[in-house]
């Protein structure tokens, strides 16, 4: 073989490792833009989902139930302290869920 040919040959394969390593660099900054763009969406969606779950809801109902129990039994100072508990627990909780007249007027009356 003559020099000229194996410089020739290193120049290609040169030119092949510099493409792969920039097709690489553009699909590994593609892939990450689309994944920091797609994926608080994809979350989102979950969390909706979650929230509008049975056993979410019915675990809220049951909560408020219990919370609704001890704020009756309890004294003023212990009221004010679940008062806070409850708005911070039901703050995102769709009070238009809840089947009972009697605990929507509770939850709205705690919360607002």
């Amino acid at each position: 073989m003559k020099l000229e040919n194996i410089k020739d040959i290193f120049k290609w394969v040169g030119v092949a490792i510099i493409t792969i390593v920039l097709l690489l660099s553009l699909d590994y900054f593609i892939g990450y833009q689309w994944f920091k763009f797609i994926e608080p969406k994809k979350e989102d969606v979950k969390r909706e989902v979650f929230l509008n779950t049975r056993s979410y809801n019915e675990g809220k109902i049951q909560e408020l139930i219990k919370v609704r129990k001890e704020y009756l039994l309890a004294d003023e100072s212990t009221q004010a302290i679940l008062r806070s508990t409850i708005r911070h627990s039901f703050a995102e909780f769709d009070e238009n869920k809840l089947s009972s007249e009697e605990l929507k007027s509770f939850l709205k009356q705690i919360k607002y």
